[in-house]
């Protein structure tokens, strides 16, 4: 059974599932109330790379041995820098480069390591939705399903973070999924 609880008061703008509080911001806000912020990340950890190059001497023998060292990271999976961890849901070298279940994965992975790592707030986009094609609704809901499946946690607060022009119909399907799964 789901426990899933809208908070009442006007207009609901969060929600409460098995404990921990999901809301939605949007991705500018600055600072962000949280502990650690998920980005969407592919396997080489490209997709986030500031766009500014910086160039720096470098001998190309040694620069071809870094890259030959480098391994991609698996789809699923999640890399911890500090207060930034890195949600990697897509393959550039796949056909078909976000999968759902890397997305799923991704989710049970980012609330497991909350959980160990002792997050209290946690501040998520819909995976798939940043750098990929899929639906905000199909992210939304599995974020909401792996949520709903935790057990007791450390985690209190899960800030969904979106583009500004976003929120409110972000907040809206929100809400909106909560009361589908209350019936």
């Amino acid at each position: 059974m789901r426990k899933f609880k809208l908070l009442l008061g006007g207009k609901a703008r969060q929600v409460s599932i098995r404990g921990v509080v999901v809301s939605v911001a949007p991705d500018s806000m600055h600072p962000l109330p949280v502990d650690a912020r998920v980005f969407e990340e592919d396997t080489h950890l490209v997709l986030t790379v500031d766009p500014v190059m910086r160039f720096k001497e470098e001998h190309p023998i040694r620069l071809l041995n870094s890259l030959a060292k480098d391994k991609p990271h698996r789809p699923g999976s999640v890399v911890i820098k500090g207060k930034s961890w890195y949600a990697v849901v897509h393959d550039l070298d796949a056909q078909e480069t976000c999968q759902a279940e890397w997305v799923e994965q991704t989710y049970r992975e980012l609330l497991r390591l909350a959980e160990v790592r002792r997050i209290r707030n946690l501040g998520i986009p819909l995976l798939g939705s940043v750098h990929g094609n899929m639906k905000p609704a199909e992210s939304l809901n599995m974020l909401l399903q792996a949520i709903s499946a935790l057990r007791v946690t450390p985690l209190k607060y899960i800030m969904i973070l979106v583009r500004p022009n976003r929120v409110d119909a972000t907040r809206r399907l929100l809400v909106q999924s909560v009361r589908k799964t209350l019936r």
